[in-house]
């Protein structure tokens, strides 16, 4: 991975976001630490990154309304030019740049952005803006990061035996995973792809001396660390935390290797390939991020006669179909329910819903019903069941309607 210093946090991913922003921010503003801000600060991330950007932006006082949100793709990427744009813009204005926040695989969609893009960007921009400071690169992989297990596997070789599907998907995904040693620092957890117990995060640093920015003078704290040599209190916010997370975690990465993760990871993306397939054979039915290549899956369901190979575009993008885009987001919304109040009673599947995948042209929210399949238990026939599952309600919701 990157780095020769680390440090295990408790704080999942708003924990590890905050300590990639806050040395960021002492790079930038030297002495913000004690003194407080000097100037105005930004965050540059993707219109898609975890909303932790703008909680961490909160607590440091650098302002949640300096989280500077950057157009995605339809891949669910940063828009690179448009992030060029942002940056440049903040640097002409005399603004300093607290963060770059690369996402290594969005919540919603598993975007995953272009981080060698942004390296080369923010080298550039240093160089033309003749920065003191080079804008601190934080990789948000937080979901992402369990995929550099394929950096060495054999696609062609195929080992573990992935369809063909599968092997598209995973090598899509580890083309842009493989650029995390390029990121200042990276935030990990592994209550998610690590399959570990909630909380299990891991921050790590690339340059041991950064964490030189945030270290408080011992002084400060003279009732600590009379003896010993490793004192992780005087760089981190707590001077006493947990153990079990980090042990759970630990558990995991020496009980299953790079084999076990490549296995798991492989499977849950596999069950999202077959839900995929399984979808697009339905008419009724459609993907919005078609693009993207991990375990999620965000799809809508339509009512009858509604052309599905051309819907997406004109909720999108057509101002006169707004209308019939609220009636679908309610349908899909109406189809979430219901489907979860039968698996509350233990009659169904369980899936999950976004109520604002994207913003149409119109400003109307676009709503998604989510798979999110990480269950190393997950089967064929529950991705069957899903689709069964929302098909029934959906006819359900149209019947309720029609009366």
């Amino acid at each position: 991975m990157i780095g020769v210093t680390l440090a295990l946090l408790l704080g999942r991913l708003v924990g590890t976001l905050l300590y990639g922003v806050k040395i960021g921010l002492e790079k930038a503003l030297p002495g913000s630490m004690r003194h407080g801000l000097a100037k105005k600060a930004v965050i540059l991330c993707s219109q898609h990154s975890h909303y932790a950007c703008t909680t961490v932006a909160g607590w440091l006082g650098i302002g949640q309304d300096n989280v500077i949100r950057v157009p995605s793709l339809r891949d669910n990427s940063i828009d690179v030019a448009a992030f060029e744009s942002a940056a440049r813009e903040q640097l002409a204005t005399g603004h300093a740049i607290a963060a770059i926040v690369a996402t290594l695989g969005t919540t919603d969609a598993f975007g995953i952005d272009d981080l060698a893009a942004l390296h080369a960007v923010r080298e550039r921009l240093a160089q033309e803006f003749k920065l003191p400071y080079r804008p601190h690169l934080h990789a948000d992989a937080v979901i992402g990061w369990a995929w550099s297990v394929f950096r060495n596997y054999s696609f062609a070789a195929n080992s573990l035996g992935f369809r063909g599907r599968t092997v598209r998907a995973l090598a899509a995904a580890v083309s842009r995973i493989r650029h995390l040693p390029l990121a200042d620092s990276l935030g990990i957890d592994f209550h998610k792809t690590g399959f570990a117990p909630y909380i299990s995060s891991l921050f790590l640093l690339k340059d041991r001396a950064d964490f030189g920015a945030i270290v408080r003078e011992r002084e400060t704290m003279p009732y600590l660390y009379h003896t010993g040599e490793y004192h992780p209190g005087m760089f981190t916010l707590e001077t006493s935390r947990s153990g079990s997370g980090v042990m759970a975690a630990l558990a995991n990465l020496l009980l299953l290797g790079q084999e076990g993760f490549r296995t798991l990871i492989g499977h849950s993306v596999e069950m999202a390939e077959v839900l995929r397939e399984l979808i697009i054979s339905r008419p009724e039915l459609t993907i919005l991020n078609d693009q993207n290549y991990g375990p999620v899956t965000l799809f809508r369901a339509y009512p009858a006669g509604v052309d599905t190979f051309r819907v997406k575009q004109r909720e999108e993008s057509d101002p006169s179909y707004a209308g019939e885009l609220a009636r679908h987001n309610e349908l899909n919304r109406r189809v979430f329910q219901r489907v979860a109040a039968e698996a509350l009673s233990g009659r169904g599947v369980a899936i999950g819903f976004t109520d604002n995948y994207r913003t149409s042209s119109s400003g109307e929210p676009i709503c998604a019903l989510k798979s999110y399949v990480l269950s190393p238990f997950a089967d064929e026939q529950q991705m069957h069941a899903v689709v069964e599952h929302v098909l029934a309600a959906c006819r359900a919701v149209e019947s309720e309607v029609g009366s």
